[in-house]
């Protein structure tokens, strides 16, 4: 490459794995721009944001780390990892920002270790030229995009896994400290997400050995026997707490941590319900899993003798099985899937035909520029009243909204955008600029959502106003009881008003002279001839939620 070409004031970027400090700067700029809108700035919003949030507050207020609870009441379905670390980022920060947006910090923190694993996966596994763009593409991809900015405790897992797969793939060069580092990675992921990971991890330890000569040697076995014994500790560490902890049980968290789908009685609709992540697979991990296709299918004759491949291939295949069968129908059970697709899509991105990378480049860049003309409109109808068309959707979607010039986010949505667009005119056609579009494209929007279109988004998701005018209509009241109110509702209500209810099946409810009702729109429950209803009301244009207050 020419000095001009490495100029990004006179010359063109070429992104062909060489690397150069501007590129450097440019990754960071990107990787930094995806990750960190949206860690601060808006309200918990429903359902695991709101749910995460309620344990740390209860851990704030009681200082028990150990027995979660929501609105006071037990909560034994999270493993502890994330919500430790979103504790002590709440209590380190809360005086500086808001206690939600303080605890949302470790999202950030998660993602970052995350993506440092990936990278170093792709480099031991395909060279320096596989690092950076392993990490764009799995940022790239579609599923990622919100899980990876909310509240959410399955992140926690994830880079225990990228540190498992780390040390799996180091562990044919440097087995103890491979399996040192995969040990971590197993304690951590279990921490972080309990026993779904390790499924995932253990099927794929054992399946490389028994699929490929490479890892069928006294190295790989020298790494799994260190692995072990420095993930026993951290596996028994959780467990033991729970059994010395006279305020929570054991075998309570135990039944939430392997329950699964085939826990009840089976049903066909169970065995559908396997196909839950292949169905969202195709949009989930897109551009990903095109390119991985593509890297088996140029791989196939050479198959068993490239590390690079069928590593990342059995664990996609491994992970895919152990969720299939033991994961739920949630989307973030998906998530450690994007690890290996993302390593195993730029195992062959040299070789993609032009005319398949001209074709994701294009369809990315008119994607993301159509994306961002449409948030502009959007912005500009909320802030000035034209066009009209924008105006007549945003009172259609979010009743009686104002917006407000915020002129540091117009500004950082107008920078991000001129870079885009200077990111994309300049840089020199090739396979790999492709993914680079794509990736900026994705941090572009993000952007452009979490500066111009936060304020509207959080007035529709954020329950703090529904919960001060459910306050104001139940002061006075002895306490209120509920039903088919949901977790994340009571956890943003006790966190917004100081607000906790008593379920209808506790003998407290029969003292409360107040009812509090979830329900559809459409159907709202009979109740008995006792209670009269004094109020119902929702979020701004939510059509799917409502609620009802009655008194005796």
């Amino acid at each position: 490459m020419t000095e001009r070409q490495e100029d990004p004031l006179r010359g063109r970027i070429a992104f062909d794995g060489t690397r150069t400090p501007f590129k450097t700067a440019l990754f960071l700029v990107l990787v930094l721009t995806w990750m960190l809108p949206g860690l601060v700035g808006h309200d918990p919003w429903k359902i695991e944001e709101a749910v995460n949030f309620g344990a740390v507050l209860e851990m704030l207020r009681s200082g028990d780390w150990i027995a979660f609870r929501i609105a006071g009441e037990p909560y034994a379905d999270k493993a502890p990892l994330y919500l430790w670390f979103a504790a002590a980022f709440a209590k380190a920060f809360g005086g500086v920002l808001a206690l939600h947006d303080a605890a949302r910090l470790a999202t950030g923190v998660f993602m970052a270790w995350t993506c440092a694993f990936v990278g170093a996966t792709a480099r031991e596994l395909l060279g320096e030229r596989g690092g950076r763009a392993s990490v764009l593409l799995f940022l790239g991809c579609l599923g990622l995009l919100v899980r990876g900015h909310e509240m959410t405790s399955d992140l926690a897992g994830l880079p225990g896994i990228a540190m498992a797969l780390y040390g799996a793939a180091l562990a044919s060069r440097r087995a103890v400290a491979g399996g040192a580092i995969l040990g971590a990675g197993l304690g951590v992921a279990f921490l972080g997400d309990g026993f779904l990971p390790i499924g995932m991890l253990v099927m794929t330890l054992a399946v490389l050995p028994a699929a490929s000569a490479l890892w069928r040697t006294r190295g790989y076995a020298l790494a799994l026997g260190t692995a072990a014994v420095v993930a026993a500790p951290l596996l028994a560490l959780w467990p033991a707490l729970l059994a010395m902890h006279s305020g929570t049980s054991l075998g309570a968290w135990l039944d939430h941590a392997l329950a699964s789908r085939w826990s009840g009685p089976f049903t066909a609709e169970n065995a559908l319900d396997s196909f839950y992540i292949l169905r969202i697979l195709p949009w989930y991990a897109w551009p990903a899993w095109p390119l991985a296709v593509w890297a088996v299918w140029r791989s196939r004759r050479t198959l068993g003798a490239r590390r690079g491949v069928v590593m990342p291939l059995l664990a996609f295949l491994a992970f895919l099985v152990v969720g299939s069968i033991f994961g739920g129908n949630h989307d973030v059970d998906a998530m450690p899937l994007l690890l290996p697709l993302a390593i195993l899509g730029m195992a062959e991105i040299d070789s993609l035909p032009r005319g398949a990378a001209s074709f994701l480049d294009w369809f990315g860049v008119t994607t993301f520029f159509l994306f961002a003309v449409i948030l502009w409109i959007g912005w500009a109808g909320a802030l000035t009243g034209k066009p009209d068309f924008a105006v007549a959707w945003l009172k259609r979607e979010i009743p009686d909204f104002h917006y407000h010039f915020n002129f540091v986010a117009f500004a950082l949505a107008m920078l991000l955008t001129l870079i885009w667009i200077v990111i994309v005119a300049r840089t020199l056609r090739s396979t790999r600029r492709a993914i680079v579009n794509w990736t900026a494209g994705i941090a572009m929007v993000w952007m452009l959502m979490m500066t111009l279109g936060v304020p509207l988004v959080d007035q529709a998701r954020s329950y703090r106003a529904v919960d001060a005018r459910l306050a104001r209509e139940v002061q006075g009241a002895r306490c209120i009881e509920r039903r088919n109110v949901g977790d994340a509702q009571r956890a943003l209500l006790d966190y917004f008003q100081s607000l906790r209810t008593v379920s209808e099946s506790s003998p407290d409810a029969a003292r409360c002279d107040a009812l509090l009702v979830q329900a559809s729109p459409a159907r709202v429950p009979p109740v008995e001839n006792e209670w009269h209803e004094v109020w119902r009301g929702s979020r701004p244009g939510d059509r799917n939620e409502l609620f009802v207050l009655y008194r005796r």
